[in-house]
């Protein structure tokens, strides 16, 4: 979640100028000199963690963002741009010279015409590139977001010795002058206007409490944790997220009270695999602010990623409570209705969503997952197909539609959107995996078992290949081979009745008599109703010369409602 670019049109740099003009009557003479940052321990310090480790006042704000710009990967070195700070400070200096103003509120307005007038830097119109974070890339393209244009505004005002700090709201950040008896808040991103207190609470509704951080004047570490809140969305961004937690980590660190900092984590934690460190972070954020529907739906994403689907729905219900708009929530509750069984209410959710976004192709994706859930085939196959005429790259949805052809027996149309997404998408294991189903719908053993073994090289873990190879395996009487995968499938997934089952099977073939009784015998602690589990240790045990026992599972398994081989019942009747 990233800030805001643009704030409200109320605000005018007129306003601002107006304000500083007519309540700063008092003259200062102006006293010009060397920058006042010259002599900072801050400037000679090209580590984050040594930066960090400073007092206050010897942090240069400036250097510090360079040396995360240099950890970025920028080529150009730190030095240059920080002579062009000190080049841009040192032009104020000799226009407030010229003008005969001290570096005090009314310098303001000196600072604003020369950044957005004379220099023209401008605010980007989305935050979605990572580079308008980066002071280097401020500077280089004279353009930025709230966030990295208040990072080269405060880092000029420290080099005129101007007491100018950060202040965050809840997704934005602006600059505010305060020397204990005049304030203004300054809007980097309006060209310098200001705004009071009141509007930023009004329009961010930022919580309140002694210890928020929220609109209040923000240290220089607290604005670098403001700062590696959003370095750890760049990094996010472009895929790395090693770098994206770290930064993200120690955000949480420096603005432990900095909601969006916890929340940003959460999605890392997500990303990673790490559900219950996500939930931690995301209770964190609602602890801060409990009015953010985003904040809610990810928790709920973290719940249904550990299979909790009915606390998923809670948080779902709870951000949807807070925006009745929220689209991607509708879908969310919708997948976790669809986990819990409740085909009508994901399609009334779904309903919602489509009235909001009616060519959404993810939408009409999910459609066709109700309506598959549902085995109603055809409804599927219209949405799926209906999806990819919107989205014809949807893999996904389209190794989706080959299944619903294959589960309405339509294999060789199967056969064709399975191939289609290969065309495009060789490494999709899915698409194997559905193509390896066709063979075997087609009695073509051989080319079945090559798929599944593509499957398996593409998706080591996928307990399904290694299930089904293993069929296949002993179809063709291979059954030493179909005992090594089930052995292994079964060492991922223990507790899987039909894994037990299959591998009691190979063993029977095998005719390992013992091994496959104890096979059986988990098959039928796990499913006490697997009634075919009974008739193979009724098997397994008449083979072992152990009767009784046979007696006692043949028994067990008739209870079941399954027939026993009259060659069985015939002979433990001797």
């Amino acid at each position: 979640m990233r800030p805001p670019n643009v704030l409200h049109k109320t605000i005018h740099r007129s306003v601002s100028i107006a304000l500083i003009l007519c309540l700063l009557t008092a003259f200062v003479p102006p006293c010009f000199g060397r920058l006042a940052n010259e002599g900072k321990r801050g400037l000679h310090l090209y580590s984050i963690d040594h930066i960090l480790r400073l007092d206050e006042e010897e942090i240069d704000l400036c250097t510090a963002a360079l040396v995360l710009s240099r950890d970025w990967g920028t080529r150009q070195t730190l030095l240059r741009y920080r002579d062009r700070v000190d080049q841009m400070a040192e032009d104020i200096l000799r226009l407030l010279e010229k003008k005969h103003l001290p570096a005090d509120a009314r310098a303001l307005v000196v600072i604003n015409e020369y950044l957005f007038d004379k220099e023209a830097f401008k605010t980007v119109d989305t935050a979605d590139d990572p580079e308008d974070l980066f002071l280097h890339s401020v500077i280089d393209n004279k353009r930025g977001y709230c966030l990295s244009l208040s990072i080269l505004y405060l880092s000029i005002a420290e080099r005129l010795d101007m007491p100018m700090y950060g202040v965050v709201v809840p997704g934005h950040f602006f600059v505010r002058y305060d020397d204990g008896r005049n304030r203004y808040n300054i809007e980097t991103t309006s060209k310098g206007g200001s705004a009071s207190d009141n509007h930023y609470s009004e329009k961010f509704n930022p919580p309140t409490g002694q210890d928020s951080l929220y609109l209040r004047n923000l240290s220089k570490i607290e604005t670098l944790g403001c700062f590696f809140n959003n370095l750890g969305n760049s990094y996010d961004t472009v895929g790395d997220l090693e770098q994206a937690r770290t930064a993200l980590e120690r955000a949480v660190t420096i603005n432990p009270s900095l909601a969006e900092a916890h929340t940003n984590l959460g999605n890392i934690y997500l990303k990673q695999g790490f559900a219950n460190d996500a939930i931690d972070q995301y209770l964190l954020a609602l602890k801060i602010i409990r009015t953010d529907p985003k904040t809610y739906s990810n928790l709920g994403n973290a719940y249904a990623r550990l299979g909790y689907y009915n606390q998923a729905v809670a948080q779902y219900q709870n951000a949807l409570r807070l925006d009745r708009d929220f689209a991607e929530a509708y879908q969310n509750l919708a997948n976790a209705y669809i986990q819990l069984g409740y085909m009508d209410k994901a399609l009334v959710e779904l309903q919602y969503a489509n009235r909001l976004h009616p060519n959404d192709a993810t939408i009409l994706s999910q459609f066709g997952d109700v309506y598959r859930h549902s085995k109603d085939y055809q409804k599927a196959i219209d949405s799926y197909s209906r999806a990819l005429r919107l989205a014809p790259d949807m893999a996904g949805s389209r190794v989706n539609l080959g299944f619903c052809y294959l589960d309405s027996n339509q294999v060789e149309t199967a056969m064709q959107e399975f191939l289609a997404v290969l065309d495009t998408n060789p490494v999709q294991s899915s698409a194997y995996f559905g193509l390896a189903q066709c063979y075997n719908r087609k009695n073509m053993s051989q080319e079945e078992i090559q798929a599944y073994q593509v499957v398996l090289q593409i998706d080591p873990g996928m307990i399904a290949a290694m299930q089904n190879l293993g069929n296949a395996y002993i179809k063709l009487q291979k059954n030493d081979e179909a005992v090594e995968l089930y052995i292994r499938a079964i060492q991922q997934e223990p507790n899987a009745a039909g894994l037990r089952y299959n591998l009691g099977v190979a063993y029977t073939n095998l005719e390992k008599y013992e091994q496959a009784a104890e096979q059986y015998g988990f098959a039928v602690q796990l499913n006490p109703q697997m009634a075919s589990a009974y008739n193979g240790m009724a098997i397994s045990y008449y083979m072992l010369k152990q009767y009784d026992k046979a007696r006692e599972n043949v028994k067990m398994a008739q209870q079941l409602g399954y027939t026993v081989q009259k060659e069985l019942l015939d002979a433990l009747k001797k």
